[in-house]
Parts: C-alpha cells; sequence; structure tokens
C-alpha cells in the first residue's frame, strides 16, 4: 500500500484557479521524479470526465489509464491550499491529494481517504495546518480496522459443549492471525455471557494484536448445562487501537433482528452477510467488476448515479457489498462509502434491496447490474476465466443449502 511520508506534504501554496492548482500537483511529481511532464495533461484529462472532488475540501487528482507511460514511479504528493481553490465543480478545495499510480496502488488511497472524511471537522484541520506532521495526523495515520470475515467464522462446528466451541473460536482468530497463545488460555479461563437467543461472546484483551471477531455455530443447536447455544462469539480486544466496538454492534444488531435462533446451518457466507448488515429477507443480485483500475473515482461516480436513480425510478436505493470481504453493506448512493469498499476488478459486487414491493426491487436491482455490466462509463473487458453467467443472482441452491430463502434479482 503507498504511503504518506513528510516530504510527501507542501504546505501554504497558493493557485488562482484550479488548473493552476493542478499544474502545481504535477510540478511536484515531476519534482519528486515521479511522473514526466506529459501527466499534467493526464490530470487534466480525468478533471474533463468527471471532477476528482472528493468531500470535506479534499480532491485527488490522478491521471488516466492513457496517462500512465507518464508515471516514472508510484508516488503521492499532498498539496495545502489554505485559502482554497474553487475546483471547476463549485467545490472548494484546501488539499490536494495528487497520485501517479503505474496500477491500482492508488485504490487502496481512495479507500483510506474515505475514512478521513467521516470525521468531524477534518477540512478545517487540514487549512489550518502549519505542520507536515499535522496533515499526517489527519491523513497518514494507520488505523488498523477489525477483522471480521469468512476466516474468521466457522459454520456446522461438531462441538458437543461450549468449552469446545470457545476453543475452535479463538483457534479460528489465531489462524488468522490476530491473537496469539496466550489468547487462547485467557479464553478457557473466560465466562461467556449469553446474549440471549442461543448466542454467547466470550471476550479477552490478552495477546492481541488486532481486534477481531470470530463466530463459531454448532451443527445444531446445543442444548447444554449453561443453557441453549446456537453460536459462540468469540471477541478480541486490541486495547490500543480499539475498534472493536462496530464488531459487537454488528452481532447485537443480528440480535435485534430475532436471527440469533436460525444461526445454526447457515454458511460462512449467509452469515457473513447478516453479519454485514444485508436483511434476511432482502433480494439480491450479484455482478462481477470488470473495470480494469476497480471502482476508482470515475466508476464509483456512475455506480452511485445509477444507485440514486433506481431510487427516483423505482423508490428503492439498493445497498452494496462485496462478495467475502468483511467492509459491511454500505450504500450505493453514497460515493464516500463506494470508494470506501476498495473494490478491484475481477470482485464480485452483490447488491441488495429491502423494499416492500418486489417488482420495485428487480428493478432497481436490474439497472444496477446493468451498469455494471456497461463499464460504468469505461469500456471494459472481460475477465480471462469470463463465464456467460457472471451476472446472473445468487444460485437458489445455495439458498436452500444454507436456509436463505430470499429472493434474487434477475439480471438484465
Amino acid at each position: 500500500m503507498l504511503s504518506l511520508d513528510r516530504e510527501d506534504i507542501l504546505l501554504a501554496a497558493h493557485a488562482s484557479d484550479w488548473r493552476d492548482a493542478l499544474q502545481q500537483a504535477a510540478d511536484a511529481l515531476v519534482a519528486g521524479g515521479r511522473a514526466t511532464p506529459d501527466y499534467r495533461e493526464g490530470l487534466l484529462a480525468r478533471e474533463a470526465q468527471s471532477s476528482t472532488y472528493l468531500g470535506q475540501g479534499i480532491a485527488i487528482p490522478h491521471g488516466t489509464p492513457d496517462s500512465r507511460e507518464a508515471v516514472l514511479a508510484t508516488g503521492v504528493r499532498v498539496l495545502q491550499f489554505p485559502q482554497g481553490v474553487e475546483w471547476h465543480d463549485g467545490n472548494r478545495v484546501f488539499l490536494l491529494v495528487t497520485i501517479a499510480a503505474q496500477s491500482d496502488e492508488h485504490l487502496d488511497i481512495l479507500r483510506a481517504l474515505t475514512r478521513v472524511l467521516d470525521r468531524d471537522g477534518v477540512s478545517e484541520r487540514l487549512a489550518s495546518a502549519t505542520t507536515a506532521e499535522e496533515v499526517l495526523s489527519e491523513l497518514g495515520r494507520e488505523v488498523v480496522p477489525p477483522r471480521l470475515d469468512a476466516e474468521t467464522l466457522l459454520c456446522g462446528f461438531p462441538a458437543r459443549d461450549r468449552d469446545e466451541l470457545v476453543l475452535a473460536g479463538a483457534a479460528r482468530l489465531r489462524q488468522a492471525g490476530c491473537v496469539s497463545d496466550g489468547f487462547i488460555s485467557a479464553m478457557l479461563a473466560a465466562q461467556p455471557v449469553a446474549l440471549g437467543q442461543g448466542v454467547w461472546l466470550a471476550q479477552s484483551q490478552q495477546d492481541v494484536t488486532r481486534s477481531a471477531l470470530a463466530i463459531v455455530t454448532p451443527e445444531k443447536a446445543l442444548e447444554t448445562r449453561h443453557g441453549r447455544i446456537t453460536a459462540l462469539a468469540c471477541l478480541a480486544v486490541d486495547a490500543q487501537q480499539g475498534q472493536h466496538q462496530p464488531l459487537l454492534e454488528r452481532l447485537l444488531t443480528l440480535l435485534e433482528e430475532g436471527a440469533g435462533e436460525s444461526l445454526p446451518g447457515l454458511s460462512a457466507s449467509a452469515l457473513l452477510a447478516r453479519l454485514s448488515g444485508e436483511s434476511a429477507t432482502a433480494q439480491l443480485a450479484q455482478v462481477v467488476l470488470l473495470n480494469a483500475h476497480g471502482l476508482h473515482a470515475r466508476p464509483a461516480k456512475q455506480l452511485v448515479q445509477a444507485a440514486r436513480e433506481a431510487g427516483e425510478q423505482h423508490g428503492v436505493i439498493p445497498a452494496l457489498r462485496l462478495e467475502g470481504d468483511d467492509s459491511g453493506v454500505v450504500s450505493a448512493a453514497s460515493l464516500t462509502k463506494v470508494l470506501g469498499l476498495g473494490a478491484r476488478r475481477g470482485q464480485t459486487l452483490i447488491f441488495s434491496a429491502s423494499g416492500d414491493d418486489s417488482a420495485a426491487n428487480q428493478a432497481a436491482l436490474s439497472m444496477m447490474v446493468s451498469a455494471v455490466q456497461a463499464g460504468l462509463g469505461e469500456a471494459v473487458e472481460p475477465l480471462a476465466d469470463w463465464r456467460a453467467d457472471a451476472a446472473t443472482p445468487l444460485e437458489a441452491s445455495e439458498q436452500q443449502a444454507t436456509g436463505d430463502t430470499r429472493q434474487a434479482a434477475p439480471a438484465a
């Protein structure tokens, strides 16, 4: 992943207009040995296609695919404009994060920046910063996200009692690299707490390197001396980084929906979908992303526009998640949330709609699938192993096997 250093930050810049700001950004990349002067044309061409304004006073100018020949080495330059620059779309920019990338490394930066946008007052702090360290504290602060994905889930485990479930969950987290041996010992000594609906929670801070949640479900609900068990959740709490609260919230939301008793029998993918915030009654459609450089700014904006049009035409704004990813479900109409997924070519996008009108749901989902298949404003090429049915709805057989009775929307 690309990272920022103190030398990448240029403070107290002044520009007469947005073109002048882009020229200065291009000059900074050239001076740093990252690009040739021709890269400026790529920056201008990208802005002509779609504004790179991201939000909170931040723009992320980067070249088009055709301008990659002008990139000498992947890098970033950050220019601060304390007085602001009127951007061509009417927004005011205080910080340019200018990217020269030889492949899709910039997607990692986009994903990190979308997290920055969630913090209140960030644009004011960036505009008033007087040292590179202040800017880095906003942009370069590494936050290790909590872990909850298919590798931390274990479904249908042949356990006979609660302790076996606890041990299996702790071992799962160790295999995922989130804890070490001391955590397993601490978990065996812990007293799990009943959350209701047969779901139990055990947690520890011992030997934790990354906040994470493992969930183990038995083959069928267990009747034990402790009580009924439909699932055992093992929570690893990183005391320094924190980040564990969102994991608990996902688990508690699932219980609020009354889904605890239905957990045994779900596959890992179905359980992850529930934990990600996808409704059990949602209608789904999936499609493979074919854009060469993933969901960067331009195709992401096209996808968001399609979602908003679906809302206008059918009264349904679809949600979106990545298959097998732990980022959760986001609104397909939120640019920052869509960019935050960091979707790359070849990944499967799963759209969901939970409205009361099944026909409207299906129409909205079909619009999203069609937009992705059409390339979201870019020319796309099929994958080498492309199948004709790659954008079909989720298979009914999988739904039956996991106890998932949701309807899938037809592909357009």
